[in-house]
């Protein structure tokens, strides 16, 4: 069995976020060279979920993981993302489909907000001068 993984963000119309979109996905990559990523977006970027799904079955992938990329339980966790991959099960009945858990509640997450704190409090800049 060939696996594959969907890295799903929301999307931006900055091309920087696609970027660092993108970074984090050749981290995530790089981590685990032995599976085939592709990036999927939910708005204002391509390629889409159906077309993750098309390139990944095209590398002769059979399983694929989804990896929603947000923090908190929204439309888009609870209703786009299942409802794409039961759409496109239903198109590639010999493809198993496995939704993995968004953020949200993750313990790692709390920590990193607070690395995030104690840099601002070393490091940031006021806003507003």
């Amino acid at each position: 069995m060939k696996s594959g993984v969907i890295l799903i963000a929301h999307g931006s119309r900055r091309s920087e976020a696609t970027a660092e979109m993108l970074n984090l996905a050749h981290q995530v990559q790089e981590a685990n060279p032995f599976v085939i990523y592709e990036v999927a977006f939910m708005q204002f970027g391509s390629p889409d979920i159906k077309s993750a799904v098309s390139s990944l079955i095209s590398q002769g992938v059979n399983r694929i993981v989804a990896v929603p990329l947000f923090l908190i339980t929204g439309n888009h966790v609870t209703q786009d993302i299942p409802g794409e991959l039961s759409s496109l099960k239903a198109a590639y009945p010999a493809v198993e489909f496995i939704l993995a858990r968004h953020f949200a509640g993750h313990p790692a997450l709390a920590q990193i907000i607070q690395d995030r704190i104690s840099e601002a409090f070393l490091e940031g800049e006021a806003v507003g001068g």
